[in-house]
């Protein structure tokens, strides 16, 4: 074989390795800007479902702070109303011992 045969396959076969790694390459970074537009497909998903998650976390903790203003009004109604039975037991108590000490000095005489 003469030397320019010899230099002409070498060129033909760097040639054909090149266009090899170019195909290849094309390959590569079709699939790469597929899994690229996958991975981007979902994670605008879990943004929505984030985005939603915090819509109902709101959405819960405002409930729970009206659910707390209305067991503090429940708390401080049952406790007025402790206070003032309370207070007519000990008037009925005053009432009773002031009865009970008339019938001791007045012999059972009111």
């Amino acid at each position: 074989m003469s030397g320019d045969t010899f230099s002409a396959l070498h060129i033909g076969t760097r040639d054909d390795r090149s266009e090899a790694l170019l195909d290849e390459s094309l390959r590569v970074n079709q699939e790469t800007e597929e899994i690229g537009e996958g991975t981007l497909g979902q994670l605008r998903r879990q943004r929505e479902q984030l985005e939603r998650a915090q819509g109902q976390a709101q959405d819960t903790h405002a409930i729970t702070r009206d659910a707390r203003v209305t067991l503090q009004a429940i708390s401080w109604k049952i406790l007025k109303e402790k206070l003032t039975l309370v207070m007519v037991i000990l008037c009925l108590l005053g009432i009773d011992i002031a009865l009970a000490y008339r019938l001791a000095s007045h012999k059972g005489k009111l």
